[in-house]
């Protein structure tokens, strides 16, 4: 038996070194002091030394130096704890090359149980460690980790070295609590992991889901987890293998792309334009928004299969067609003006900003913003009218003024009145009207169609009375209330110096007509004359020259098109003229700075006036004068150079007028001169009608002086005035 046993035990070791000899492992026995002891021959195949170089060597002396505490540690684990430890490492090979190596560390104890020998399984993994950096490096790259793990995600039996960047755990870690990750995951999605995921992943099912990291602050990073159940040949449930993939730029991408798709149809739906898509080809409709129904009057859900063109006014389909195709040729905005075809709106005028859509980098079809500007529109036409009607309303009022001025009968000034409001207001039941005698009665109830306005009084009230088709324009209204009042200015004194007149002309036919008498009827004219300039300067002088600039500023700052610019600007002209008239008018009523200035200053600049107009030439001469004249004189002497120079260029035909002022101590002297047809003085005899002779013979009269007039058929007009240096 004994024998038996020895040759058994003979066999055994014969057995275990052919092993040792021909595995392909390293086969390394080490003592309790870590010297090698003995070592298989496929040490040479792993590191390059012969087993002769290493045995008796310390253990750890090929290990990289980095590794070669951890690996001491774990020779001390196996001595203390008796048990056999798996360890991973690097070892330094012959020929100076690095070898990764994957051992199994177990004790050989004694028959007292102590440690006798510690034998290490050395296998090289360098192929797998090089792969599975490979692995790590594509895993970096993508930003994704692998993992493997048994059924319950105890224990990792793989982690990628990615996954410690991924989730900011360290791997070691991870590898030894699995359950750490969870710890950086939104808690509604751990919730999701630990429930619907696990279900499926219990069943055998491929798992896809997506969760949110939480360990940077401030920011949530996505993940999608990918997880591959792996069964046995018997359907059991073994492991599973895993991928995680770091999704957040995708996300995050998404997320734009959702919140730019929000944008847009927010912008699109809720757009106070109406906006709308046309596609390239037939130029069908795509879609609308609520404010193009609103606009347009068609609703968006009847638009399929509906022509845009179709929508537009017959006769601006040349137009809308060429700017289309400009668009799609230079694939650069342009707009439009242009009419809708719908007839059951009205006429709708409405602006229109094509814009191409790209689609990358090709037109894919043409976007439109469409305002409405009708209600501009209209508002421009009515404003060009207005204005039309305004300028006629300026000159009617320029004509009335002037014309008013020379009035001089209450009959003169009632009739013209009427014509006016005939031409203007374009009515022809308009009359004026004097309240009946007796007592006063209370005013008329008014009628809609019916203006009643009071002008003045002889003596009783007098009204101008205005049948009306329709009711006033604001622009008409105002005119005829300055009408009014120009004309109330004037009736109750013109009543009372027609009375006045017919006095003088009495006590003229006496010869009695008292001189302060004249001064005072001149004065009164002067009064009303300067009134009244007064009165055109500050109201509708003013008026004119707002409207204008109000005009200059819409036209300068409006967009209107190049006929409706090119009215304006004549609009423009037409206001200018306007106020020019009214500003002559005014300086003919009441001259500036006349008293200021003097008579002989003022004379000069009323002939360089005048010969811009006149077709004679104008001659004129004044001595220094000593003594300054009163303004009576001023006055006087300077409607007479008026009067004389209205009738040179109406009448007298002349091509010289001349015209001097002397002082001879005593007396101002003024001679008038023309070469012009002359007249028959017999045949002007005359009355105040007109402010001819007999007027400045008044005029003369009133400054206590005397005219000497002279002229015949073919011989001029002369006039040679006399007035004392002081009046009393």
């Amino acid at each position: 038996m004994t024998g038996n046993r020895t040759g058994f035990g003979n066999i055994r070791e014969e057995v275990y070194r052919i092993v040792a000899e021909n595995t392909s492992d390293t086969i390394v026995l080490v003592d309790s002091d870590a010297v090698v002891r003995y070592v298989s021959p496929s040490i040479k195949t792993l590191i390059g030394y012969e087993p002769e170089q290493y045995a008796g060597m310390d253990a750890f002396t090929l290990i990289v130096e980095e590794d070669r505490e951890r690996v001491r540690a774990s020779f001390r684990d196996v001595l203390s704890t008796k048990r056999a430890v798996d360890v991973d490492y690097r070892v330094e090979h012959a020929g100076g090359n690095i070898v990764y190596v994957e051992t199994r560390v177990k004790p050989v104890l004694d028959e007292s149980g102590h440690v006798l020998y510690v034998v290490a399984v050395v296998r090289d993994v360098t192929a797998r460690k090089q792969t599975e950096q490979l692995l790590e490096n594509i895993l970096d790259n993508v930003n994704a980790a692998v993992w493997s793990t048994d059924i319950d995600f105890s224990r990792y039996a793989f982690c990628s070295d990615s996954m410690e960047k991924m989730s900011g755990i360290p791997k070691q870690e991870i590898m030894n609590r699995p359950i750490r990750l969870h710890d950086h995951i939104h808690p509604d999605d751990n919730a999701v992991l630990f429930g619907e995921v696990k279900e499926s992943l219990d069943k055998g099912m491929e798992v896809r889901q997506e969760f949110r990291w939480t360990h940077v602050p401030g920011e949530t990073r996505w993940g999608q987890m990918i997880v591959h159940p792996h069964l046995d040949s018997s359907g059991i449930l073994q492991r599973l293998d895993g991928i995680i993939v770091d999704i957040t730029e995708k996300k995050r991408a998404e997320q734009a792309l959702e919140e730019s798709e929000q944008r847009y149809k927010s912008l699109f739906m809720h757009n106070l334009d109406g906006v709308f898509s046309i596609e390239m080809k037939d130029l069908y409709f795509v879609d609308a928004n609520r404010a193009f129904e609103r606009i347009s009057g068609i609703k968006p859900d009847t638009l399929k299969n509906r022509c845009f063109i179709g929508m537009i006014f017959d006769e601006d389909h040349a137009s809308v067609y060429e700017t289309l195709h400009e668009v799609m040729r230079k694939g650069e905005p342009r707009d439009i003006e242009c009419r809708l075809a719908n007839r059951e709106q009205g006429e709708r005028i409405v602006s229109i900003t094509f814009v191409p859509v790209y689609v990358s980098g090709e037109l894919n079809g043409i976007h439109g913003i469409m305002k409405d500007i009708t209600r501009r529109k209209q508002e421009e036409r009515e404003l060009i009218r207005s204005e039309e009607r305004s300028k006629l309303l300026q000159l009617s009022l320029n004509r009335l003024s002037h014309d008013l001025a020379g009035v001089m009968k209450v009959s003169e000034l009632e009739s013209r009145l009427l014509d006016e409001v005939r031409q203007v207001l374009r009515v022809s039941d308009v009359s004026i009207d004097e309240a009946p005698d007796g007592e006063s009665r209370p005013e008329p109830v008014p009628e809609p169609n019916k203006i009643r306005i009071r002008i003045g009084e002889k003596p009783h009230p007098v009204y101008l009375s205005i049948a009306l088709a329709r009711p006033l324009h604001k622009s008409e209204a105002e005119w005829l209330e300055t009408a009014v009042r120009y004309v109330t200015i004037l009736y109750d004194n013109l009543h009372r110096t027609e009375d006045l007149m017919k006095r003088l002309e009495q006590m003229m036919a006496a010869n009695n007509t008292p001189k302060w008498m004249l001064r005072l009827l001149f004065r009164l004219s002067e009064k009303e004359r300067a009134a009244l300039s007064s009165d055109l300067h500050d109201s509708v002088l003013q008026d004119l020259i707002i409207w204008y600039r109000k005009l200059e500023s819409l036209r300068s700052s409006g967009s209107f098109d190049e006929n409706s610019r090119s009215e304006l600007a004549r609009i423009e002209e037409g206001l200018l003229d306007a106020i020019h008239q009214i500003r002559i008018t005014c300086n003919e009523l009441r001259p500036p700075f006349l008293l200021k200035m003097g008579l002989v200053e003022s004379l000069k600049s009323l002939f360089a006036y005048a010969r811009m107009f006149a077709n004679y030439e104008i001659a004129f001469t004044a001595d220094p004068m000593d003594v300054p004249l009163n303004e009576d004189q001023i006055l006087g002497l300077y409607r007479i150079v008026q009067e004389l120079l209205n009738n040179a260029t109406k009448h007298s035909q002349a091509s010289r007028v001349s015209m001097s002022l002397t002082d001879d101590g005593e007396h101002i002297r003024f001679r008038y001169s023309d070469d012009g047809v002359g007249t028959r003085l017999s045949g002007l005899a005359g009355s105040f009608s007109h402010m001819g002779i007999a007027g400045i013979e008044k005029r003369v009269h009133s400054l206590e002086g005397n005219a000497v007039f002279r002229s015949a058929p073919q011989q001029g007009f002369h006039v040679d005035i006399r007035i004392p240096r002081q009046t009393t």
